[in-house]
């Protein structure tokens, strides 16, 4: 009986059913002090599996990668090339593209090129932003004789470094003047300097008189009804790394929306539309005080804050006033009315 042996050849095999280079990141220290640090690598390329195909003989090509992954190669290579200090910027090295192109030329030499692009994001407690952007890249020229893993480790270094370089200067010339990167925010208060015009008086101005009830009754089962409201305007900028918030208020009354009966003009029923426009500044002082602490991470962030806390107060002021009538049964309640307007008084005291 003829007895034939068989040989298998077993070949390490990559996830697509090729052998592939694996490269190795040496950590090469920065010359510059950087403040900040990766503390994450993202590979957001389309193709992940490796960064090309390199020339292994003057015919074969083979995929070049990173002994361990893409992203954990590069973040340990980052982590340990940036020295580490407290208080430092935490980001997110982005990886848009990272590939190798190799192709052979008729003088049996092969031209290759090494290109990266990477965005640094700012990790925040509550958010991610993106700060910018960096496109980098190199070219060589070779034998067809097969190069060394060192030599392109050498130059994908080189290639770190430089975007490292890079936002290092990004952060010199922005840093203080990008909102994602803000110290903190800084709210100011504008004076409430509105002038009087024929249909609003301003609570900054003087106390109301019955001159100023200009409209027509619309429910002659009260005596009067006087139209106060509050409104804030709001303008952001970032200075010395800070959001700087100029807030603007002002408590007003409409006189073409406010009006009297005749019989109900006496400084008693006046001293009760007094006090409703002393509850509109009330809640004036607390949404000030409601927002002059607020911190964000970004400008549209506090500006929404600033809102939903308006509208919170608005809701504030129209419950106050409601309850007010409520008590005072619209002023004929004279005892209530007395408490109403120490309590107001007292609040208002409160806010300053």
């Amino acid at each position: 009986m003829k007895i034939v042996k068989i040989l298998y050849i077993i070949v390490v095999l990559g996830s697509k059913g090729y052998s592939q280079n694996l490269l190795i990141l040496s950590p090469e220290k920065v010359t510059f002090s950087p403040s900040f640090s990766i503390i994450n690598v993202t590979d957001a390329r389309i193709q992940r599996e490796n960064i090309g195909q390199i020339f292994i003989s003057a015919t074969q090509k083979e995929p070049l990668g990173f002994k361990g992954g893409t992203e954990v190669a590069i973040k340990k290579f980052l982590s340990q090339s940036l020295p580490s200090k407290e208080n430092q910027l935490l980001l997110r090295y982005r990886i848009l593209d990272l590939k190798i192109i190799e192709s052979k030329l008729s003088n049996s030499y092969i031209s290759g090129q090494i290109q990266l692009k990477v965005a640094f994001d700012r990790i925040g407690k509550k958010d991610t932003i993106s700060l910018t952007e960096t496109t980098t890249s190199t070219s060589f020229l070779r034998s067809d004789i097969q190069m060394p893993n060192s030599k392109y480790e050498s130059i994908l270094v080189s290639l770190f470094i430089k975007s490292l370089e890079y936002f290092d200067k990004w952060l010199t010339l922005n840093g203080s003047k990008h909102e994602a990167l803000n110290k903190g925010v800084k709210i100011v208060f504008l004076p409430e300097n509105d002038m009087n015009d024929s249909d609003t008086i301003y609570y900054n101005t003087r106390k109301i008189n019955w001159n100023d009830f200009k409209g027509k009754p619309t429910n002659t089962r009260y005596g009067a009804a006087i139209f106060a409201n509050f409104a804030y305007g709001a303008s952001f900028q970032v200075i010395d790394g800070y959001i700087l918030a100029k807030v603007s208020t002002k408590t007003y009354m409409v006189r073409g929306m406010s009006w009297v009966l005749p019989n109900s003009l006496n400084d008693y029923a006046l001293a009760h539309e007094q006090l409703h426009f002393d509850i509109a500044k009330l809640v004036t002082e607390r949404f000030k005080k409601k927002i002059a602490t607020m911190q964000a991470d970004l400008i549209i962030d506090l500006n929404s804050m600033i809102q939903y806390e308006y509208l919170e107060s608005y809701r504030e002021m129209n419950q106050l006033q409601k309850q007010y009538d409520n008590e005072s049964n619209h002023s004929l309640y004279r005892q209530s009315q007395a408490d109403w307007e120490l309590k107001v008084k007292k609040w208002l005291s409160e806010t300053n």
